[in-house]
Formats: C-alpha cells, structure tokens, sequence
C-alpha cells in the first residue's frame, strides 16, 4: 500500500504513540477506580469541604474553605439542601449520597457512577471517568487509522469486495469456509480481525460520543437514563466549561496528551452540593 519509506516511518511512529496512549490510559483507569469510593471523597471532606472546592479563591471569591477559621462555625452548622437526598446502603453498611450507587462487582458504593465496564472489570466513576473517555477516544482514532489499511489487505488478498466478496470479510463466514477448506488459516484469522475491528470501531466511537454527550449535560449515563435522579438533580455545571473541568480537571484538553492525575475534578459549590448530600464532619 506504501512504498515511501518516509511515510512508512510516520505511520509507524504514529502507531506506536497510539498505542502507548490507549495502554497508558487504560491502566490509569484501572488504577484510579479505587478513586470512585465514597468513603474516599468523604475522606477528602474531613480535610476541605468538598461542597465547596473549587478552581481557586480569586476567580470564585465565594469559595471557602473547611480549614479556614472565620469559615469553620458556618462549615459545622451546615445543613444539606436536600435532607432526603441521603441513602443508607446496607450493604455497605453506611450512610450515602443518593447519587452514588452500589456496585457488587466492584464492591463499594461508587460516586457519580456512569456504569461497570466489564471489558477492563471496573467501574466508571468520578475517580476515573477521564482515562475511560480519553482510552475510548483513542481507540478510535486508532480504528479510524487502522480499518483503510485491513480494507486495502481484505481487498487485494482475500477477494474483491464488490458485489458479494465482502462477504468473506465477515468473521464466521470465514470461520466456517475455514472449516470445511474453502479459505486457508491465515485468511480466517485475517477476516476475523477484521470484523472485530469494524465492532471496536462502531462500539468505541458510539461509546464516545454517548459520554461526549453526557457529560456537556451534566449527568453520566447511569444518571442520564435514571428518570428519578433527573427529576431529583439538575445537571452539573451552570456551562460546558464547568461540566468538563469536573471530569477532567483544570486545562481538561491536555488529559488527551497526557494523563493528568494530580490534576483533580473541579467541584464548584453547586456541584458539590449537589453530590454530598450527607453531613461530614471535620476531624
């Protein structure tokens, strides 16, 4: 398909970035699922109310601060806007905000979950959100990349794809011609790689798109699609800027360079209100 060694030599390259990236990313969501708890954020409250953390002092003078003394009466005599908004899970044995919601796989009450990806067996929380939406976008810049190229091998290799050769792209089309010794091995394998390609690249792409979505209105998609929460919550962020930087955090574009894990999501206090819905105490 190419003679160019130049081309070559930057097709490669790019390759092998893509691929680091969707591995690096991958592994951070993995990692930073732990992150999705509960009991972590609740543990963040007891050193800064999270109710109220946000960007910095100076752009949101109505910031304040748990540890901060003229602020820490207020911050013990607080009460939630919304009593009611608690929940107690049972199997956790312990109190929760109604927008977290109990995973029995991942084995915690997970925070601002959008749902249990059981591709990589985690959840995907506040904690992690970032690295599966950066690994799904990825994944199909990659597919885009790669299908031409599989297209261009199928085509020339296997059969012609007009007017029924595309026929024996199909993964258990070739299976099956393999079996019976119509098409060689390599050609199965060949064909089936290339059907799995085509789902990754419609399933990634949707993926990303659906969270794309979701989050430029403020809910995830567990939330999105659970009538009850979007009666009982209004979406995060007053605009797409607010929506984004609590996924991403601060400069949220640099996380599809670079991960950014000191970088924490940014809770305004609206969104924080929104998302502790029960008391915490300052030890």
């Amino acid at each position: 398909m190419y003679t160019d060694p130049v081309k070559i030599y930057w097709l490669t390259l790019l390759a092998k970035l893509i691929i680091l990236e969707i591995a690096v990313n991958l592994a951070c969501f993995v990692y930073y699922s732990r992150f999705n708890s509960v009991t972590y954020w609740h543990r963040k409250s007891c050193v800064a109310d999270l109710r109220v953390y946000a960007e910095d002092s100076e752009a949101q003078p109505e910031i304040e601060y748990a540890t901060g003394q003229p602020n820490l009466e207020r911050h013990l005599s607080w009460e939630p806007a919304n009593e009611s908004g608690s929940k107690f899970c049972f199997t956790c044995n312990k109190e929760a905000p109604q927008r977290s919601h109990h995973c029995p796989l991942c084995k915690m009450c997970v925070l601002r979950k959008d749902h249990h990806c059981f591709i990589t067996g985690a959840c995907v929380g506040l904690g992690n959100q970032r690295y599966f939406m950066v690994f799904l976008f990825w994944c199909t810049i990659g597919l885009i990349i790669a299908m031409p190229h599989l297209f261009f091998y199928m085509n020339t290799e296997v059969a012609y794809w007009y007017p029924f050769g595309f026929l024996y792209y199909i993964g258990p089309v070739a299976v099956f011609r393999w079996i019976f010794g119509y098409t060689p091995f390599g050609q199965a394998c060949f064909s089936t790689l290339f059907s799995f390609a085509a789902a990754s690249l419609i399933t990634a792409g949707g993926f990303f798109g659906m969270q794309v979505y979701y989050t430029t209105q403020g809910y995830t998609m567990y939330e999105y699609n659970n009538l009850t929460v979007r009666a009982s919550f209004q979406g995060d962020g007053e605009n797409l800027g607010e929506r984004f930087r609590l996924v991403f955090g601060r400069n949220w574009f640099v996380n599809f360079l670079v991960p950014l894990p000191w970088n924490l999501p940014v809770l305004t206090p609206a969104i924080s209100d929104s998302l502790f819905r029960v008391r915490s105490k300052v030890l």
